[in-house]
């Protein structure tokens, strides 16, 4: 890799460039502009990605955002998991922002703030498909 930064106790770069692993047991694995910023947290590739929230991952995608406990995203691009283990698994510009909230794919979707939301696809808020769950 080059220009790499792993910065704290057990935190690990390997391969890519410009990677940041920054907090306890965190790791970046290739990619481009990657950092790893949560304890625990991981990224494996893709481009400008960030983990930030305890045991969040990005695993690839471009301008991925792990942001809450236990969140993940996938891949795609501009996705976000912002509340306590969302998770986003591909599209574009989606967002799971209710705790346990999913988004399968489509543009622009977000769960909303109701736990354990859950949207398959589409696109526009209007346009994605939703299911709550009981």
């Amino acid at each position: 890799g080059a220009l790499n930064i792993a910065s704290a106790d057990y935190a690990s770069v390997s391969g890519g460039a410009y990677g940041r692993a920054s907090n306890s047991y965190a790791s970046v694995s290739g990619g481009f502009v990657n950092s790893a910023s949560g304890i625990y947290s991981s990224v494996s590739g893709g481009g400008f990605n960030l983990a930030s929230g305890y045991a969040s991952s990005a695993s690839g995608g471009y301008r991925a955002q792990a942001s809450g406990s236990y969140s993940s995203v996938s891949g795609g691009h501009g996705n976000t998991a912002s509340a306590a283990s969302g998770s986003v698994s591909g599209g574009n510009g989606n967002t799971a922002s209710a705790a346990s909230g999913s988004v399968s794919g489509g543009q622009g979707c977000d769960t909303g703030t109701a736990a354990q939301q859950w949207v398959v696809g589409g696109s526009g808020t209007a346009g994605c498909s939703t299911t709550l769950k009981n």
